[in-house]
């Protein structure tokens, strides 16, 4: 059968050709000056389609628009303290914004109101009108106040029974003060009616408008009525299943009468014995505020936690993003590294007893001069020790791709994620030389990890993309360099990341927190829409490579993981997870998500059930450092979990969960001291074997890490047992030197491993 060929007109060419040059020429001129942003717009087009990529430039469009509105001082905290002038056009809808992100509810409703009286309804009037209202309602019912300003202004007013009244899903009390988040309802059906009446974030906020005043379901109009597998795990027959299957949860929040309760827009938090007295104390801190000391004070016979900022030197460190602990020099004091997004980072030595000092210039991590020079637009860090030489290495992952807008505080060329040696204390920049470079230039990566995944005695790397498809894992290749393996690029984004052995079987898995916008997130969360995209995910280990698993969080929730913590609530050895969820956007409405391990007999499976509606840890505040330790030494972990968003309207308190469960399962927690290895055993892994009653086999693997992202957690392995009567053997893979060894390990006790016993001849080394 011949070919048949269709001649188009030459007018019809020549249309086409003069309509789509524009569009070619500026694709090439994207690709060309920006090729990192153009790189991420075609990547969300492939992978998530036109609306999404839509949605993603949008929320990007926000978030450079608002950092736009900071004003900054050197030397101070940037804010949004000045108000537009009456020459700008649209004054009062301007206004608004600034109030509103200010944290001026009342003052924000009352400007978008002079806003839509003056230029008459709009989807955005109405819009902006909804999400201030709904947010004063917030400030006056779960917080006790009739507006809300500045983050600071909070502290005076809480009191010890405010937190049973805390926004969390289910809400535990409806909001007593009803008349804002009435309107905000009134408003949302007014936005559906006229503009959008399926789109997916204006549903989902009107029917949570409607729960907060404990009208949900029975009033929400049939048309707009959200009732799904979500909300069913929330309030329906689901949530009555899950209380039922885990009676013996039980947290407490007491943040408040233990003095950590610290409100504002709050980032990160770090967890470690920082004055040597053998507690563990807290340093925190959030985007519009400084670094705070809270020194624990159990071993002095208290229960609760001293500020000690003051004399720490803390608090001439401004606007902490994320805190990691980490002893660079070895000496035994647990140091700092704060990443500041809008300035440089800083590197904090401690003295020993919870004094610090700046040694980012004197260090070799920065020169004086980089930080007038680029923009060090860092985000979150990793510790290993690369080449075990026994001093541990630092990533530093960077926001580094260029982008169109100029904004002010990115106006200057972007620095990469970088690779800095510790050579004895002092650090060396080795990104290029270990192969680094064109993995991570002109790329905003969000996170790393170090984890020896296939064995070899040598840590790898996990880089996580905000792109689609440009996360990472690099093989270490015997302390030279870095190889890109091929094996993790999936397409979903990524925030933080880490190493874990989830399914217990001796092989490291990868955990990967998701990243979307939040009508996305509403839309794949509330509506499961594609509910395992951008949700939070691990990549198991196989003989293979690694394969990414579908139902290791069940169900999965596709919320934008910025914080996670992983720890151990009942003892019985199995991972659980906090997860907390969010991004700048301040109508990201959707709850911080708690996970509870399961396990066959003994044996854990490597899965986790919802239960984020147990006990108000479902709060729907921005989730940011989240830690799980035993501040009370009372053998069960708590969990401290950093709250707030990105602006200074966004301020919360931050909460601390007491455990108070009683499983009685086993328990057992280790400290690794390090002499050919770096000294607190970073990277190092521990086995233990133990039996119960019946004989039964427990078998449990832990890799001696800080944790993830926001959350840096203790060097200190806390590993539950369940119903073990004996620990039969405690082995410990040493990173440094490669020695293998056999300990014995008590239950119920903290006790340290000497890599000395193991360098002993007898022993043998890989």
């Amino acid at each position: 059968m011949p070919r048949i060929r269709l001649r188009s007109p030459r007018w019809l060419t020549m249309l086409f050709l003069a309509t789509s040059a524009p569009l070619v020429l500026a694709t090439l001129w994207l690709r060309l000056a920006y090729p990192g942003f153009t790189e991420m717009l075609i990547s969300d087009i492939r992978h998530g389609g036109w609306q999404e990529a839509i949605e993603r430039y949008r929320y990007f469009y926000y978030y450079a628009d608002t950092l736009d509105r900071l004003r900054f001082e050197r030397g101070k905290v940037e804010n949004l303290a000045e108000i537009p002038p009456p020459n700008v056009d649209d004054t009062p809808f301007e206004q608004g914004m600034v109030l509103f992100h200010r944290g001026e509810f009342g003052q924000a409703v009352s400007r978008f109101r002079q806003h839509l009286e003056a230029k008459g309804a709009s989807e955005r009037g109405l819009f902006w009108l909804s999400q201030a209202l709904m947010r004063r309602a917030e400030v006056e019912n779960c917080l006790g106040e009739a507006s809300s300003s500045a983050a600071e202004e909070h502290l005076g007013s809480f009191h010890k029974h405010t937190r049973q009244r805390m926004c969390s899903l289910p809400l535990p009390a409806h909001h007593h003060q009803p008349d804002s988040m009435a309107e905000a309802t009134h408003v949302l059906e007014t936005l559906l009616d006229r503009y959008a009446p399926a789109d997916p974030l204006y549903l989902w906020l009107l029917n949570f408008a409607y729960m907060a005043q404990g009208r949900y379901p029975e009033e929400v109009p049939p048309r707009y009525l959200v009732e799904t597998e979500f909300t069913d795990m929330f309030y329906g027959s689901a949530a009555v299943e899950t209380r039922k299957r885990f009676p013996w949860l039980s947290l407490h929040d007491r943040a408040i009468e233990l003095g950590v309760d610290l409100p504002d827009a709050g980032k990160g938090v770090a967890v470690e014995d920082f004055d040597g007295d053998g507690d563990l104390d807290l340093v925190t801190g959030g985007t519009y505020g400084h670094l705070h000391l809270f020194l624990n004070r159990h071993s002095e016979g208290g229960l609760g936690f001293v500020d000690a900022t003051g004399a720490s030197g803390l608090s001439d460190v401004l606007q902490p993003f994320i805190v990691t602990a980490a002893d660079y020099d070895a000496d035994g004091a647990m140091d700092l590294f704060v990443s500041r997004p809008n300035h440089h980072f800083q590197l904090l030595r401690n003295h020993g007893s919870g004094r610090f000092h700046d040694v980012t210039f004197t260090s070799g991590l920065l020169s004086p001069d980089e930080p007038s020079r680029l923009s060090l637009a860092s985000t979150l860090s990793a510790w290993g020790d690369v080449n075990r030489d026994g001093w541990i290495d630092l990533v530093v992952a960077q926001a580094g791709v260029e982008l169109p807008k100029n904004i002010e505080i990115f106006d200057r060329p972007y620095a990469h994620t970088r690779l800095y040696l510790n050579k004895g204390g002092t650090f060396v920049d080795q990104t290029e030389s270990y192969g680094l470079k064109e993995v991570v230039e002109d790329r905003l990566l969000m996170g790393a990890a170090f984890g020896d995944f296939d064995g070899d005695g040598w840590v790898d790397l996990m880089l996580s993309a905000y792109t689609r498809g440009r996360s990472r894992l690099l093989r270490n290749h015997e302390g030279h360099s870095f190889i890109d393996t091929g094996l993790v690029g999936l397409p979903e984004a990524g925030f933080t990341t880490a190493f874990f052995d989830i399914d217990h079987d001796g092989r490291l898995d990868i955990f990967q927190g998701g990243q979307s916008p939040a009508r996305t997130a509403a839309e794949a969360a509330v509506f499961r829409r594609n509910p395992g995209r951008n949700a939070a995910r691990f990549f198991l280990r196989t003989e293979h490579g690694f394969e990414v698993s579908k139902d290791i969080f069940s169900p999965p929730i596709a919320a934008g993981t910025m914080g996670s913590g992983f720890g151990d609530l009942d003892n019985d050895g199995c991972l659980d997870a906090y997860l907390g969820t969010g991004n700048p956007e301040s109508w990201y409405l959707l709850p911080n998500l708690l996970y509870l391990g399961e396990r066959d007999a003994t044996n854990c499976v490597g899965r986790m059930a919802h239960a984020s509606m147990l006990e108000g840890v479902g709060t729907i505040q921005k989730g940011h450092g989240i830690v799980f330790f035993d501040f009370d030494d009372d053998g069960d972990q708590d969990v401290y979990s950093s709250l707030g968003g990105m602006w200074q309207g966004d301020a919360w308190p931050n909460q601390l969960w007491v455990n108070e469960s009683d499983t009685g399962n086993a328990w057992t927690k280790i400290r690794l001291r390090g002499r050919q290895s770096n000294r607190w055993g970073l990277g190092s892994t521990i086995s233990i074997e133990a039996r119960n009653a019946d004989g039964e086999p427990i078998r449990r693997h832990h890799l001696m890490d800080n944790g993830t992202g926001f959350g840096s957690a203790p060097y200190l392995a806390h590993i539950g047992l369940l119903d073990a009567v004996v620990v039969e053997r405690a082995t410990v893979t040493w990173l440094g030197s490669g020695c293998v060894s056999d300990y014995e390990v008590e239950l119920g006790r903290l006790q340290w491993l000497d890599e000395s016993d193991c360098l002993d001849p007898v022993h043998t080394s890989r």
